[in-house]
């Protein structure tokens, strides 16, 4: 994987709250996605996190995420449920990355959208 933590955690929030907004009934906003970002590589993520959590849901996963769309507050909510998630040991490590719950859920969702 080529991306940065924090272009990963930008890639997630804006895929998680904005490009994926449709799937899940919000009002879709412009994709903030950075410029190469990785998305098939966000997807693997999501795909080995969906394996470790059997029976999750597209509906499960976007209720974890703030409602409203895509805006200042969405954004300080999610940083403030990552850091919750490392906080609690709340963690999924996948090739090496070690990711919050939080991040690698949405990465679930843009999976089982994309799929």
């Amino acid at each position: 994987m080529s991306l940065e933590r924090r272009q990963l955690l930008a890639a997630l929030l804006g895929l998680g709250v904005a490009g994926l907004a449709p799937a899940v009934g919000r009002t879709a906003q412009p994709s903030l996605t950075p410029p190469g970002a990785d998305v098939a590589a966000l997807e693997r993520i999501g795909k080995a996190w969906l394996a470790a959590h059997p029976g999750e849901s597209r509906q499960t996963l976007a209720a974890r995420l703030p409602a409203g769309g895509w805006n200042a507050t969405t954004a300080r909510t999610l940083r403030e449920q990552v850091a919750s998630d490392f906080r609690a040991g709340r963690v999924f490590i996948h090739r090496g990355w070690r990711l919050a719950d939080t991040e690698a859920a949405v990465c679930a969702l843009l999976a089982l959208t994309a799929g």
